[in-house]
């Protein structure tokens, strides 16, 4: 046996020098790409925006508060849970949004989206959110009205009655940023 020696690597075999050239040619270029790629990548992105000051790498950073509270109420008896809710949310300084949705509404899942979104974190501060699935309520009106189409939002005052409703071409859920920009109109004090 033996060996031919290219670029530090040995490859053994009698009549294999051809075939060793021809994979060296092959397999050189793959890896050096390979290698380049990796240098290249970079720091992985951060899972979340963090604010000035805050520790740089994820595992370091303290776990924070949900963007807004989420608040469940039976369905069958909305309205005197929603009256005793707003009440009792402004007791503690804070105001109550209704989201009304279903589980198979898209546009209901970018409304979510925005709930979550940390750059909507100060607009949300105050705020409870009840989240409705319309398929679980009684058959007639909703908090006053009929329900016509989803997702609807409805801002609730201290006594639990509604003060505005905010739904179809109102809530642009096509648009991230028009949906946020609604939003804003819809929850300032």
């Amino acid at each position: 046996m033996h060996g031919d020696r290219r670029d530090g690597l040995a490859i053994a075999g009698a009549a294999g020098s051809g075939r060793a050239d021809a994979l060296l040619r092959a397999v050189v270029p793959v890896l050096g790409v390979l290698l380049l790629a990796a240098a290249d990548a970079g720091p992985p992105p951060l899972t979340e925006e963090l604010p000035p000051g805050a520790p740089a790498a994820p595992e370091t950073a303290a776990p924070r508060p949900p963007l807004i509270r989420r608040v469940k109420v039976d369905p069958r008896r909305l309205e005197p849970e929603l009256r005793a809710l707003a009440q009792e949310a402004a007791r503690s300084g804070a105001r109550v949004l209704v989201a009304l949705g279903a589980p198979w509404c898209e546009p209901c899942r970018a409304l979510d989206a925005a709930f979550a979104r940390e750059s909507n974190r100060p607009l949300l501060a105050g705020w409870w959110l009840v989240e409705v699935d319309v398929d679980a309520l009684p058959p007639g009106r909703v908090l006053g009205r009929p329900m016509h189409t989803v997702p609807a939002l409805v801002r609730l005052g201290a006594s639990g009655r509604p003060q505005a409703r905010l739904e179809g071409p109102g809530l642009p859920t096509d648009s991230a940023s028009g949906l946020d920009e609604a939003l804003r109109r819809f929850l300032a004090p």
